[in-house]
């Protein structure tokens, strides 16, 4: 039979327990007693000897008790002052909520738009005792441009392209450098009892004034991201814009009838359901007006309501789909008399993403409508948002667009990526327009993009596009462009 328990003492606690023990030899009595003349005086002694045995276990239990408590609290001693100069070094540890808010979509090649995905968790610092992480993404580009006739210098529109009649019709091959697509993006984010916010600013050089790198900011907007919705306000990417079904081309501007536009806006996504693998949201928001409109001698453009837009998106980690729709109040009003025209339109696009095989991903979209060509790539800016009749009405004019991109993978470092887009109007017959406005635009392109390396990518990209003016004349051009972009911290 066992009698002792085994437990070990440490070092520091041998002395206290070897006292222990000699104290515990002196007091108990001797275990062999002196032989015995009776059976009743025999069993007397052994039940004595039971009793000092469990007298003596019980003690050496409380012993090991108390060399456990001790040495429970000499191991966190340690582990505590062993913790207090890594973490001052360790790098500041993100939420899962964070993590999850940046989990990648399909696979993005080397000829993905720089600055536009929603940034991973690596990357950020964290400001001090605030709360805030923060991140800098710094991306500097060029652009080495080469085309068989006059059109956008720095873009390739199609619209712009001349037709036959026209000016600079076939003028002959001309040359371009543009750094316009370098970009500063900046990140904050934080944890709030409400879910994560997050602040995002960015700019590049596409802006309206004068010099070689004009300022140009695209985003400056605060978004929160809780359980049930996310809420964003500022200034951002319109909610009729489906940036992820954008397909992957070294020129800036990309398909002719993608719908993309910024402005200053408020907008809520509710989360009408979530699954294992998907969520189902529904994107709403009110944005600033901006008519588009070709306007007579005296009348300005203005709307009474801000443009609205309402969807469905059913999002996965490899694919997506959304509906989206415009809503819009076109108006114009004379300076000088008061009198106004305005106009309703709307538009409605379906648009997909999904990743394939390992490397590949395919894009499309459609839209149509009257009174959205100022969400349009390629006529934005034009008036072809409304126009005048003769008896001085206004009506929207007609749109419809749709497109496609694919792209494959070659390896993980080196892609390639083919696009198509087809853009048309239908104005009335009766409506006050120049004739040498587009009709009707085809787009494509194809690229071939290397990571050479993980921060830095080269890229070459054939771009061709064919231009048809409401007059029924045509015209084509052609544009070789090569790129280098070094990324800083994507």
């Amino acid at each position: 039979m066992r009698l002792f328990a085994d437990f070990r003492i440490r070092p520091s606690l041998r002395r206290h327990a070897a006292a222990c023990c000699v104290a515990m030899m002196v007091t108990s009595p001797p275990v062999f007693a002196q032989p015995t003349d009776s059976a009743e005086d025999l069993k007397a002694e052994i039940a004595q000897m039971r009793q000092q045995i469990q007298q003596q276990q019980q003690l050496m239990q409380q012993m090991q008790q108390r060399l456990d408590q001790l040495e429970r609290k000499e191991t966190g001693q340690a582990q505590a002052i062993a913790a207090q100069p890594r973490a001052a070094l360790a790098p500041p540890a993100l939420s899962a909520h964070l993590i999850e808010s940046a989990r990648p979509g399909p696979p993005r090649p080397p000829s993905a738009p720089a600055g536009e995905a929603e940034p991973l968790p690596g990357g950020y610092v964290r400001l001090g005792d605030t709360g805030n992480l923060f991140k800098l993404d710094l991306v500097a580009q060029l652009d080495a441009m080469a085309d068989d006739t006059f059109m956008a210098q720095d873009l390739f529109l199609p619209s712009s392209i001349p037709v036959r009649g026209q000016p600079f019709y076939a003028s002959g091959w001309r040359s371009n450098l543009s750094a316009r697509q370098s970009l500063l993006r900046m990140d904050f984010r934080r944890e709030t009892p409400y879910g994560l916010m997050k602040v995002v600013y960015k700019n590049n050089f596409f802006g309206s004034g004068s010099g070689n790198m004009p300022y140009n900011m695209q985003w400056f907007y605060g978004e929160l991201e809780a359980e049930h919705y996310t809420l964003l306000a500022g200034y951002y990417r319109s909610a009729f814009t489906d940036i992820d079904a954008f397909p992957n081309t070294l020129d800036y501007e990309g398909p002719n009838s993608f719908t993309f536009k910024n402005g200053a806006q408020i907008r809520i996504s509710p989360i009408l359901f979530k699954g294992d693998d998907g969520k189902l949201t529904l994107p709403m928001s009110l944005e600033k007006p901006s008519a588009d409109i070709a306007v007579v001698e005296g009348f300005a453009a203005f709307s009474h309501r801000p443009d609205a837009t309402i969807g469905l998106r059913w999002q996965t980690p490899d694919w997506h789909v959304q509906w989206s729709n415009l809503f819009r109040d076109l108006g114009v009003q004379n300076a000088a008399t008061g009198q106004s025209r305005t106009s309703s339109a709307f538009a409605t696009q379906f648009t997909a993403a999904t990743s394939l095989f390992t490397r590949d991903s395919v894009q499309a979209w459609a839209n149509f409508g009257k009174g959205y060509a100022d969400f349009l790539q390629d006529i934005s800016g034009l008036g072809l948002d409304a126009a005048f009749t003769p008896d001085i009405q206004l009506k929207a004019i007609e749109a419809r667009g749709y497109g496609v991109g694919y792209t494959h993978g070659w390896t993980q470092d080196l892609s390639s990526s083919a696009s198509y887009g087809y853009l048309g109007i239908s104005p009335d017959a009766d409506l006050m327009l120049a004739q040498s406005l587009p009709k009707s635009t085809k787009f494509a392109a194809v690229n071939l993009a290397w990571q050479f390396s993980e921060r830095a990518m080269f890229g070459v990209e054939y771009l061709w596009g064919q231009n048809i003016d409401l007059a029924d004349a045509r015209g084509q051009g052609q544009r070789v462009q090569a790129t280098i972009r070094y990324d800083l911290n994507p």
